[in-house]
């Protein structure tokens, strides 16, 4: 559940407003305010952080910032309340706030706290999330998980050295639900691998024949058997590049294309045109097919 909610003013921290129904029933505060505010600060303060999302977990509580125009949204959420939910709340509480407060009205603030008005508005959608069965028809999850997923929250790990508390940033390394996969294979794709393997077979054939008559042949016949060999790496290559999700997708796939290009031209050059043809249409046809599919972004199964 979120605990806590916290909006700041970017350019020097400067708490505008926060939830206030934290007290307990005999009046005491329920949370640490000196603790969270300490915390803010050293996060905020300390590191180049307020223009990207980041999130800090301490054992029992997770914090989760959001920067929107000239504000910063926090919310201390427990730490097995869902990642995607935080941001929501915080990408809807810093809709609300914006739209009631405009730019001059944030920036003509002088003392902390100067909006706490915006409590009202706070503590309804606060309530709200902390009751998810109630939200599966209000927020888009799949759309927010997407944004996380394209564009990962930094994690802030704050380390004790010589008695100070010092912020360190490390990559994105969370992710919200599961890792992308790609596409499943299409037909088309299908086709394509399965073509791609009927030239590997030819290509494997002539080799073998090559190697076997390699002492009688020319230099030439040997010359073309390394090419083939050459090809069936290629192709291979292209079919893994096709099948298998991994960096610079699409750069390996051109390159292996170019050099298919003229791989096949060297080898087939001589051969009827038809032959030619086949051979430049298949390779194509699995270079689109490595174009086209993409990651595929599914919906995490959120037990809410």
């Amino acid at each position: 559940m979120i605990l806590y909610a916290l909006i700041l003013r970017s350019r020097d921290i400067l708490p505008l407003t926060s939830t206030t129904n934290y007290h307990c029933s005999n009046g005491e505060s329920a949370i640490d305010l000196k603790l969270i505010n300490k915390i803010v600060k050293s996060v905020l303060k300390k590191t180049d952080l307020p223009k990207n999302k980041c999130f800090l977990r301490t054992n029992d509580k997770t914090y989760y910032f959001l920067p929107c125009l000239n504000i910063i949204c926090m919310a201390m959420c427990i730490p097995s309340y869902p990642q995607v939910l935080a941001y929501s709340f915080l990408e809807e509480l810093a809709g609300e706030f914006t739209k009631k407060y405009d730019r001059f009205k944030v920036e003509q603030a002088l003392r902390p706290y100067n909006l706490i008005e915006f409590d009202t508005t706070i503590h309804p959608i606060q309530q709200m999330y902390n009751k998810p069965q109630q939200l599966t028809s209000r927020i888009n999850l799949a759309e927010i998980t997407r944004d996380i997923t394209l564009d990962p929250p930094q994690e802030v790990f704050i380390v004790e050295e010589n008695n100070v508390h010092t912020p360190q940033v490390i990559p994105p390394t969370v992710r919200v639900g599961p890792l992308p996969t790609l596409e499943p294979l299409s037909f088309i794709d299908k086709t394509s691998l399965i073509f791609t393997i009927c030239l590997i077979v030819h290509s494997i054939v002539i080799v073998m024949d090559t190697w076997r008559s390699w002492t009688t042949e020319e230099d030439e016949s040997l010359d073309t058997g390394w090419l083939h060999f050459c090809s069936i790496l290629f192709r291979l290559a292209q079919m893994y590049v096709l099948t298998h999700k991994q960096m610079y997708r699409w750069k390996k796939g051109w390159t292996l294309f170019l050099v298919l290009l003229v791989v096949d031209w060297f080898l087939y050059f001589n051969d009827d045109l038809w032959q030619v043809i086949l051979v430049y249409v298949i390779t194509t046809l699995t270079h689109t097919c490595i174009l086209r599919r993409k990651i595929a972004i599914k919906l995490p199964q959120y037990q809410i």
